[in-house]
């Protein structure tokens, strides 16, 4: 189930096409086991994928039609 947190994380995603866990962090107020959690439960439901760059992990939106759902 998607509570406020999440909701907020994919937006912060959806506006600006990425973001990291520190990014999360700093712009939602939670802490960093928080964010951690937050973003692997949205991966482990198909709602967004991580890439790795060099030594950061960003994530994306995997569902093309998400944005639509959200503002809905």
């Amino acid at each position: 189930m998607l509570d406020n947190v999440k909701v907020e994380i994919l937006k912060k995603i959806a506006t600006q096409g990425y973001t990291t866990v520190t990014d999360v962090v700093k712009d939602l107020g939670i802490t960093w086991g928080a964010a951690q959690w937050h973003l692997f439960w949205l991966e482990n439901n198909g709602y967004v994928k991580s890439v790795k760059i060099n030594n950061t992990t960003i994530y994306i939106i995997n569902c093309p039609n998400l944005i639509r759902k959200l503002d809905a």
